[in-house]
C-alpha cells in the first residue's frame, strides 16, 4: 500500500473516530474502530507493521483529539506490540486471535490513557473507568472486529508482503 494512501486512508479514520462516531450518540462507551484496525494489521502482519500504522494513526488521532497529546500515540503502539505478540502464532489469521488481541489490548490502552489523565493530575477512578468504560468498550471494539478483520484479511493478501519502505 502506497505511503500516501496509508495516511490518508488512516486520518479518515481519524476524524471518523473523533468526530462522526461521538457525533451519532449511538452509546456513551464508542467503540474505538482506529485501535480495531491496527490491532487487525498486526495479527495479520506483525508487529513491525502494525508499529507504524499506530504511530501514524496515532499522530492523527491526538491532532484530532481533545485529550492529552500523546495519549493515542502512546495507547495504539502498546497496541500494536500486544497484537504482533499473538501474530507469531501458528493461527494468526484466525479471528479468534484478532478478538483476544483487541480485548487484551483495549485493557491496555485505556490503562495508559487513564495514567496519562492521572499525571496530568484530573480526578481519575480507576474502578469506575474499568466498569463504565472499558468493558463496554471491549465488547463493541470485538464486535467491530468481526468486521474489520475480514476486510484487512483481504487486503493484506492483495497487498501480499508489500512494504511500506521504513519497514
Amino acid at each position: 500500500m502506497a505511503p500516501y494512501l496509508l495516511f490518508l486512508a488512516l486520518g479518515l479514520v481519524a476524524l471518523v473516530q473523533v468526530s462522526l462516531i461521538p457525533a451519532l450518540g449511538i452509546s456513551p462507551v464508542p467503540p474505538d474502530p482506529m485501535l480495531v484496525i491496527v490491532v487487525a494489521w498486526g495479527v495479520l502482519r506483525g508487529a513491525r507493521s502494525a508499529m507504524i500504522w499506530a504511530l501514524i494513526a496515532g499522530l492523527w488521532l491526538d491532532l484530532l483529539s481533545s485529550g492529552p497529546f500523546g495519549a493515542y500515540t502512546l495507547g495504539l503502539l502498546a497496541a500494536a506490540g500486544i497484537a504482533g505478540f499473538g501474530s507469531g502464532t501458528i493461527y494468526r489469521s484466525h479471528w479468534i486471535l484478532a478478538l483476544v488481541m483487541v480485548a487484551v489490548a483495549t485493557v491496555a490502552q485505556d490503562l495508559i490513557f487513564v495514567a496519562l489523565l492521572w499525571l496530568g493530575q484530573r480526578p481519575v477512578s480507576l474502578p469506575d473507568t474499568l466498569t463504565r468504560l472499558v468493558l463496554p468498550e471491549i465488547l463493541y471494539n470485538m464486535a467491530l472486529m468481526l468486521l474489520v478483520f475480514p476486510l484487512l484479511s483481504w487486503v493484506s493478501r492483495i497487498t501480499g508482503r508489500e512494504r511500506l519502505p521504513v519497514e
